[in-house]
Formats: C-alpha cells, structure tokens, sequence
C-alpha cells in the first residue's frame, strides 16, 4: 500500500506545481493530470483493501464506510464513475447520487513554462456541494486519506 500511497502523493505533488504556474515536466495537459489524480486518490481504497488478505472484508466493510460518510471521497468517487462510463446511471454510484458533473475545459497545450492565471480559474468543478476549485478539491482528498490513516493508524509516509 505504501508504494500505491506514494504514486497518489507524487501525482498530488505535480498539481501543487501546476497550481503554483509551472508546467509538469511532461507537459501541460491541465485536465488529463487533474483527472489522473482524482483516479488514482480514488483508487487507493482498493489498496488499502488488499493490504491484508486475512481481514480483507472487514476493512472493505470499514473503507466503504469511509468513504460513504466523506463528502469529498464521494465526489472523487464521482468523478472516477463519469470518467469510466461517459454517461452513468443512478446504480453505477456506488455511495451517492449522480450529481451534475462538469470539469470546465481547461486543455492547456504547450512548451513547459508558466500557465496563465485564467487557465488556473477554469479548473472548476460542478458538485452537489456547488462550484469547487478541482486543486481545493484534491487537497482536501488528500487530507481525508491521511485522516483515514490516522484514526486506523497506518503510518504517515
């Protein structure tokens, strides 16, 4: 789980540069790198699932508990569910609702430098908690994990 907690940590790592007007390394594709982190910060719940085979449903049981009571774990699993299958029904929401689900375009193509303040504005997000910051929006992901792993008390990387 650690290595997988890692690969969360470094793709949160790159928003926080591009947030602060520099490019990744790889290229300035805004959306694509916001989407790849909300997947990932998803997805480490299958991680800490399969951490421990002997226990496996009785933390599943309590990560899905988790994540059900997180409003903002909720609208990652939201955006995992809207990237996968385009076009969703109400039984493909594993732990709410469909909500209204837009990334305002923020395509940004370009050689490696800084990015416009206006570019960094459009990485919005439409959510049942209202207009959010797609960046706010994954520290706060961020900060729900590491609150996850404090109260079960998994170490800190």
């Amino acid at each position: 789980m650690e290595y997988y907690r890692a690969i969360v940590q470094y793709q949160f790592n790159k928003l926080k540069l591009i947030r602060e007007g520099i490019y990744p390394e790889c290229g300035g594709n805004i959306e694509v790198e916001l989407y790849t982190f909300f997947i990932l910060c998803y997805h480490l719940k299958d991680w800490i699932i399969n951490e421990n085979p002997e226990c496996k449903s009785l933390i599943e049981v309590k990560v899905n508990k988790f994540i059900k009571e997180s409003s903002v774990l909720k609208i990652c699993d939201q955006i995992c569910q809207t990237i996968k299958h385009r076009k969703l029904t109400a039984k493909q929401w594993k732990y709410s609702t469909p909500i209204n689900f837009k990334l305002s375009s923020v395509m940004t193509i370009g050689p490696p430098g800084m990015m416009s303040e206006a570019s960094l504005k459009n990485a919005q997000i439409t959510t049942e908690r209202g207009e959010e910051c797609c960046f706010s929006l994954a520290e706060e992901c961020m900060n729900e994990w590491n609150r996850y792993f404090l109260e079960n008390g998994i170490n800190n990387l």
